[in-house]
């Protein structure tokens, strides 16, 4: 038995910059994985099961990334045994913090190591991007610019720590399909994401999501969150296509929302670790056989 962290990720820039034929949108953005996040254990078993610890009503069925990532794995490399696998969570869903998507990725990558490595970490990106958009990046070395619709990642080797706030808000959320939708092309930035991704690795961050807006029209009270927030942080900015904020540069005299966070990178052998983790961990629980 082993526990994996699986790390929340932060946008700290989001460009949108056109729609394409197949009907997702060209982005690009730079994102960093974060000490935040959910934790999952895995062994080999008598039979499947699936423990979700820390919330209740996700689905523990296909529908769930986590069960999604095993049956592809499963198609891939043939003759894998049965598996028990334990999903503590805390990152809010619908938070753009990619709770599921670095779920998938952890487990790929657990049942790739439990299994002796039968998939290099290319064949595991390939795998994730059939997944979902955000999955890839998670496989990546924790900070990483990433295009395409997001599965096109490029290793950031450059050692940078920014101190940064995460604050989430129970109850406000708009889905990212919602969002992309509501995106308007006449009012996203015009900033160069290779100027964006410069500022950032020289310390002179600017902080762009081309995502709020139309997340602010869709829940004007995320729109409120940011204003007062201002007050707070220097710079604050949604992340992904939100509900979750991040701050940056705490005001003198200011008392801090939400959790301070420290960005994470993994080596090239081995998975994230947990790095003094701002939360307990959750202990309701729901769990069913795989269906």
């Amino acid at each position: 038995m082993k526990t994996y962290f699986s790390p929340a990720k932060l946008n700290l820039f989001f460009r949108v910059l056109s729609k394409r034929r197949d009907g997702y949108h060209e982005i690009a953005s730079l994102f960093t994985a974060i000490n935040f996040g959910d934790t999952l254990t895995i062994s080999k078993s008598n039979k499947d099961s699936f423990t979700i610890l820390g919330m209740e009503n996700l689905p523990t069925d296909a529908k769930n990334l986590v069960i999604k990532a095993l049956i592809l794995f499963r198609e891939t490399v043939k003759d894998t045994d049965p598996v028990a696998i334990t999903l503590s969570k805390k990152i809010p869903i619908e938070s753009g913090l990619g709770g599921g998507s670095s779920n998938a990725a952890t487990t790929l990558w657990a049942l790739n190591e439990l299994y002796g490595y039968p998939l290099s970490v290319e064949e595991l990106i390939s795998l994730a991007s059939t997944i979902g958009s955000d999955v890839p990046f998670f496989l990546s070395n924790g900070l990483a610019y990433c295009q395409g619709r997001g599965e096109i990642i490029e290793n950031i080797k450059e050692n940078i720590s920014l101190p940064l706030w995460l604050i989430h808000r129970e109850g406000l959320c708009a889905s990212t399909p919602s969002v992309y939708k509501e995106c308007e092309p006449s009012e996203v930035s015009r900033e160069d994401p290779k100027v964006l991704l410069k500022r950032i690795l020289e310390g002179d961050p600017l902080f762009v999501n081309d995502l709020e807006k139309a997340a602010f029209r869709l829940v004007p009270k995320l729109g409120e969150v940011k204003q007062a927030l201002q007050g707070t942080f220097e710079k604050v900015a949604l992340t992904g296509s939100g509900s979750a904020f991040f701050g940056y540069g705490l005001k003198e005299n200011r008392r801090a929302e939400g959790i301070p966070v420290t960005m994470l990178k993994r080596s090239e052998n081995s998975w994230y670790y947990e790095v003094d983790s701002p939360t307990s961990l959750l202990i309701d629980s729901t769990s069913r056989s795989l269906m």
